[in-house]
């Protein structure tokens, strides 16, 4: 046991004990008082009166005061209130010189064990005990001295065994706080851990996110022009790897918005039966290229409206399912779901069921964990991160459900999930799309973006839409160009977060302050940003903007955005 540890424990264990100890002293010493006032008739009647008085007082001094009184020399003070009492009973025998009371000093002996765990205080109060009771019995020659010798041995070896028994105990509470103290340091030091791995994932998401809206953007540009088939062939080809792309840093992106408890579950009223079959329809296309068979059950009391989160189920479903398609050469794939009434909430089942190679009964423990996969020739074969089922389980988890899997190698694989869902309670309100041929000619937009590929892209995009748009290339040209445009106002701004010399946050809180005039204190901002955590939403809203847009954009939540606040003519 470390030294200065226990010493700092025994402190600590005084620090408690003075109070409790002093305040128990006064309370006995006054009643002591009252009883030799009473009861004794001899004439050191007063001179004990006096004494014992003193020391109540004392003690009720050192109660009161305990808190200004540094913890270092508490133990101290317990042991002289000790040797107090101690004199107390010292005065008394002399002053009588009844050996009988001479049991006041076997009672002090033990309480010396009882609140000493300090070694050398403990031994000083014996010795003093001890050096006091035998002068008194020699110098008064008192009788039966044999007899008190015996019942102050057995005093001390009954404070010994106190003393001990509260040393082991502090020294136990030590190890206990350790213990203690060691276990948070561990729970830091891995919630440490985690939040610097998800900052990390979501800044290289956030870095691959940027580029990405270049790719994509150019992609969806060129795609619009008129292209031979064979280009055509070649733009598809481009388009779809980049969205395999984009559903892989997703996934990053949700993992580490799950671990840092920032991936949230909305309630939208939707419709069951139109919801799978859509979904069921966007799955048929991958089915059918490999020659596979995907059909849908459904159970006919899920004809129904329901309140849940559409796109986290449908990552659900698309996780399970684009698995059910790699990992199946041959045969078919049946998705059935049932919707079962529970007394205030609905709980919805679905069973997907292929005909693929099956999962080995050693890896179905695992199969669910985070980047984890069959083996190895999983991934060399197939692709994949191994983050989707851990993804789909989490996700089921956080919709007050759960997921199970049944399989056997070369014969296929069934997974289960359920989760809960609500009631609606309005009708259902579908949200419309822009119109794909709306113009925006009567708009203004100030386009802030430093990067040179994002702005060719953005650009031609709202261009494509017959925007009138003007471009800053970082905060503080955007405060410079609003400063000398107040004769032709801007309707919208188009803020990119994380720019040189003045990011997006800084530049739109001076926007709402006034640095670049009167007139677009209130202009309307919307964040463009490669970030999509939570976070970073409320930081933008936060720093006073208006809309969130993220890159890759999609084009129908920018158009949703022009309307928005297209001005009227």
């Amino acid at each position: 046991m470390n030294r200065q540890k226990f010493a700092i424990k025994q402190t600590r264990e005084m620090t408690g004990l003075l109070k409790p100890v002093a305040y128990f002293f006064a309370f006995l010493y006054f009643l002591l008082t009252l009883a030799h006032f009473f009861v004794l008739q001899e004439s050191f009647k007063w001179l004990l009166c006096a004494m014992t008085l003193l020391t109540a007082i004392i003690n009720l001094a050192v109660g009161v005061s305990t808190a200004k009184i540094s913890p270092e020399r508490q133990s101290l003070i317990i042991l002289l209130l000790l040797l107090l009492a101690s004199s107390n009973s010292f005065l008394h025998l002399w002053l009588s010189q009844a050996p009988e009371h001479s049991t006041n000093i076997f009672v002090t002996i033990i309480a010396s064990g009882i609140v000493l765990s300090n070694r050398s205080h403990w031994l000083a109060s014996i010795l003093f005990n001890w050096i006091g009771w035998i002068t008194i019995s020699v110098v008064l020659e008192m009788a039966l001295i044999q007899h008190f010798f015996f019942a102050m041995a057995m005093s001390t070896l009954l404070s010994w065994f106190a003393h001990l028994a509260r040393k082991k105990l502090v020294e136990k509470q030590l190890e206990l706080e350790q213990e203690r103290d060691l276990a948070i340091q561990h729970e830091q030091e891995a919630k440490a851990a985690t939040e610097a791995k998800s900052a990390f994932l979501a800044n290289m998401s956030h870095e691959i996110r940027t580029p990405m809206n270049g790719v994509i953007g150019m992609i969806e540009l060129i795609s619009q022009t008129k292209l031979v088939n064979e280009q055509k062939n070649y733009i598809a080809t481009a388009k779809r790897s980049a969205e395999s792309l984009m559903i892989i840093i997703n996934d990053v992106l949700d993992f580490s918005k799950i671990e840092v408890g920032e991936l949230t579950i909305e309630l939208v009223e939707f419709d069951l039966e139109k919801f799978f079959t859509e979904l069921i329809h966007d799955q048929h296309f991958h089915a059918q290229n490999k020659g596979l068979k995907l059909e849908l059950v459904k159970n006919e009391s899920a004809k129904t409206n329901v309140l849940g989160d559409p796109y986290r189920i449908t990552q659900v479903m698309n996780n399970l399912l684009s698995n059910a398609i790699k990992f199946t050469e041959s045969g078919n794939i049946v998705v059935q779901y049932d919707l079962v009434t529970l007394k205030e909430d609905l709980r919805l089942t679905v069973v997907i069921t292929d005909t693929g190679i099956g999962v080995s009964e050693a890896a179905l423990p695992f199969l669910f964990d985070s980047f984890s996969q069959a083996d190895t020739s999983t991934t060399r074969k197939f692709g994949g991160t191994g983050l989707g089922l851990s993804i789909t389980k989490q996700l089921c988890e956080l919709m007050d459900g759960d997921i199970s899997v049944k399989s056997e190698l070369g014969k296929g694989s069934t997974f289960e999930f359920s989760i809960r869902l609500a009631r609606p309670i309005s009708t259902l309100v579908t949200k419309e799309k822009p119109h794909t041929t709306q113009s925006f000619s009567n708009l203004r937009v100030l386009l802030v973006e430093d990067n040179f590929i994002n702005q060719e892209v953005m650009l031609a995009i709202l261009k494509g839409l017959e925007v009138e748009v003007f471009v800053a290339n970082d905060g503080l040209e955007a405060l410079s160009m609003l400063s000398y445009s107040q004769a032709t106002p801007f309707d919208l701004i188009l803020m990119d977060c994380q720019m040189p010399n003045m990011h997006g946050y800084e530049a739109t809180q001076r926007i709402r302050k006034g640095d670049a005039g009167e007139l677009f204190i209130n202009i309307p901002i919307a964040a463009l940003t490669a970030n999509v955590m939570n976070s970073e939403r409320e930081k933008c809203l936060d720093a006073g903007m208006n809309e969130y847009l993220t890159k890759p954009i999609d084009i129908d939540d920018l158009k949703t955005v022009l309307l928005k606040y297209q001005p009227t003519i």
